[in-house]
């Protein structure tokens, strides 16, 4: 069930490219749906700044992924730290990227291209509030654990998960107590079930599936 909302959605917007940054704002604008940037930040300094003075005060961060003095897993980090509740999205030109798969495997709610149009926006930030994920368009169930529709074994799954987690082969084989091989070999074996070339097209996989 859609979750009716009876008050704006408070969003806080990072981005350090002032053109960006307003065609944002206007793109929201657009939108269709009932928001209010509580502040437009342009860097990791000023979105933890507003955070920090204003933790009961947002409903969404917005970001780009790689800012001028650090990145979107330390604005994250600062939403922990104060035991936010807050929705999170990266809005970058830069989804393929390795960081931001990575941080899409550690609870964030959305990672989308900056070619979004205003009305996909919308839809995407209800979906997000509604406690859905979108990856690339891409949403996902509300319970992203269930594997019964995926060809996985258990130790599969398990091993899947724990590189979205952004562990190594070394470390999972030290936690799972296997050998490093039967790690390699859990992964080629992922890879050829679905086609897969890479930890990232992996993490991407698990992403859309739910299995995180």
């Amino acid at each position: 069930m859609t979750k009716q909302f009876n008050k704006p959605i408070r969003i806080l917007l990072v981005e350090d490219h002032p053109i960006y940054r307003e065609g944002l704002q206007l793109a929201l604008s657009f939108s269709g749906i009932d928001c209010i940037v509580v502040a437009s930040t342009a860097n990791v300094q000023e979105a933890v700044s507003f955070i920090e003075s204003h933790p009961e005060g947002i409903d969404l961060v917005m970001l780009d992924f790689f800012l001028p003095d650090g990145n979107g897993n330390d604005v994250t980090e600062a939403l922990k730290k104060h035991g936010s509740n807050v929705k999170v999205l990266v809005v970058t030109s830069a989804t393929d990227a390795p960081e931001v798969v990575r941080l899409a495997g550690q609870g964030i709610h959305g990672v989308i291209g900056k070619e979004v149009e205003s009305s996909d926006l919308g839809n995407i930030i209800l979906s997000i509030m509604n406690d859905e994920y979108c990856f690339g368009f891409n949403r996902m169930r509300k319970s992203p654990n269930d594997d019964e529709d995926l060809d996985l074994t258990p130790r599969e799954a398990e091993v899947m998960r724990l590189f979205v987690q952004g562990k190594s082969a070394k470390q999972i084989a030290n936690e799972l107590c296997v050998s490093l091989r039967t790690v390699e070999r859990h992964r080629e074996n992922i890879y050829r079930k679905f086609n897969l070339n890479s930890i990232t097209d992996m993490i991407k996989f698990a992403l859309i599936r739910g299995i995180v």
